[in-house]
């Protein structure tokens, strides 16, 4: 296959998709991985696609929610390092609420062994793997997400109105320069803007991809929070904020 026919197919399929795997291409185009990489990098130069870890994201349909199963596994160790560190933030006895998301989701294996402690998420994901590990858990309700399985509308923000969070944990798919947390949906931002509200502590997971990232809807400001990042390098700590509460998890 030609290299324009094939990057061609990349890009249909990556703007179709959102966000793809390096080995899902290969399988597309039936091209060696190596092959791929060059095309990604290529590509990346032109501006017709983003270049993530392990794979590729659409730069014009950015704002789209992508699916779970892509999601959990890009920049996965980067996902668990952050999540192992902001366990640490909690202790016995909280009360506290987890966003749907595969960053914070991967809080939880960390917190089985805290006792008295409460689980209170609008994950599906988030929930059963509380259980799972024996925690206390309380799901919230309301219209269930097809993609991302967070519950979002109406009778999700009246529960979480309702409550007080020792500290709630909240993903974002992108902080930009001017400090803005960002996700697609309007519906799921208005649950993350509800989560920050209700607790004494609000924190952001957030791995170096998604620094200097924007998507469609703003649901805070990093003013209002802490960032619990992976480590950095100059260029990403120059597309945040000159003043936010970061943390690099060790």
């Amino acid at each position: 296959m030609l290299t324009e026919a094939r990057q061609n197919m990349i890009e249909n399929y990556v703007n179709q998709h959102g966000l793809c795997r390096v080995n899902e291409l290969c399988e597309l185009t039936d091209t060696s991985e190596s092959t791929i990489r060059r095309d990604l990098i290529q590509m990346e130069e032109s501006g017709t696609i983003k270049r993530v870890h392990g794979g590729a994201r659409s730069v014009k349909n950015f704002s789209r929610d992508v699916s779970q199963h892509i999601r959990f596994n890009l920049n996965h160790k980067s996902k668990v390092k952050i999540a192992r560190y902001a366990a640490e933030k909690v202790q016995a006895g909280d009360d506290i609420f987890i966003d749907a998301g595969t960053t914070t989701y991967e809080m939880v294996a960390f917190l089985a062994d805290i006792p008295n402690l409460t689980i209170i998420t609008n994950g599906v994901e988030v929930a059963l793997c509380s259980l799972n590990h024996g925690i206390k858990t309380i799901l919230i309700g309301g219209n269930v997400k097809d993609n991302t399985h967070a519950a979002v509308g109406h009778a999700a923000l009246k529960q979480i109105e309702g409550m007080n969070f020792k500290a709630s944990f909240i993903g974002t798919n992108g902080i930009d320069q001017r400090g803005n947390l960002t996700t697609p949906d309007p519906e799921e931002a208005a649950v993350k803007h509800t989560e920050i509200n209700q607790a004494e502590q609000a924190f952001v997971l957030a791995d170096h991809s998604k620094i200097g990232e924007q998507a469609f809807a703003v649901f805070g400001h990093t003013a209002d929070v802490t960032v619990i990042t992976d480590h950095l390098n100059s260029s990403q700590k120059k597309a945040l904020p000159a003043e936010l509460n970061l943390e690099e998890a060790k």
